[in-house]
């Protein structure tokens, strides 16, 4: 079965909803990614529904909010409350993001994941970057999930390839170690320069082509989401943004291909 290929709506978030699902559509994606952020829009079943019908694409997964969104709840019990929405609009994973460092990765796991956990939703937890905060916190302690062995036992992950260039760890080595458990993949590319880029696939120094040959062989299991940044897609261009998404889309299911 082939690897669906998604797009993330918050790869063009200053735009609405439904511009954006139209796009993904136009430009022949499998489906979309739906970023929860602090419009209603991303929050509510009933709308969701719509789109997908509307559009002829189903929604293959649920981004929990980075912030607080609109529900104003703690991340906990957001990320409980998105797996009940994920049901409701037929999306099998839901992309969650670990506590951040300073709060014991053991007690969130045991507590509210696996709460969420018992939804019908799969939770894939996300790699994350590292950045400079991190150093002030005792990684044995209080890991900052951004290398491969931080995730390791955490059950089913995303793992994020702008996240791995980010903090300077070998994508094909955190492939072969996650790989097991992994359900989602965030794919965008960096040049490895430092920070999280979200480059368009090929416009940096990730062996991307390596990585999605890899998935198409291995029989992985989940989506291959496009998460990228609005500006190298041609935001506020509608022409450029179709092209160059039908360029993302076309290295992507290239690289699958060569399995």
């Amino acid at each position: 079965m082939a690897v669906p290929v998604i797009f993330s709506t918050g790869s063009l978030h200053p735009f609405g909803l439904d511009r954006v699902y139209a796009w993904a559509h136009e430009a022949g994606y499998d489906g979309v990614e739906i970023m929860m952020d602090e419009r209603w829009d991303t929050h509510q079943d009933i709308y969701l529904n719509h789109l997908a019908e509307k559009h002829g694409i189903p929604i293959l997964a649920l981004h929990t909010p980075l912030r607080q969104g609109v529900w104003k709840l703690d991340p906990e019990t957001t990320m409980i409350r998105s797996v009940s929405l994920a049901t409701r609009i037929g999306a099998p994973v839901v992309v969650a993001h670990p506590p951040p460092p300073g709060r014991p990765l053991q007690r969130w796991r045991e507590g509210p994941l696996a709460e969420a956990r018992e939804g019908d939703a799969r939770v894939a937890v996300e790699n994350m970057p590292k950045n400079g905060a991190e150093l002030a916190f005792s990684i044995s302690r209080n890991q900052s999930c951004h290398l491969p062995e931080h995730l390791l036992g955490v059950g089913d992950v995303t793992l994020d390839t702008s996240h791995v260039g980010a903090s300077g760890v070998d994508l094909m080595q955190a492939y072969a170690k996650l790989a097991d458990q992994l359900r989602h993949v965030h794919l965008s590319d960096s040049d490895l320069s430092g920070g999280d880029q979200h480059r368009l696939p090929g416009k940096g120094r990730l062996p991307l082509k390596e990585l999605l040959a890899a998935l198409g062989e291995d029989g992985y299991p989940g989506a291959v989401s496009l998460e990228l940044k609005p500006w190298p897609l041609g935001t506020p261009d509608p022409e450029k943004i179709l092209e160059r998404m039908r360029d993302a889309l076309e290295f992507v299911r290239d690289g699958l291909g060569k399995a």
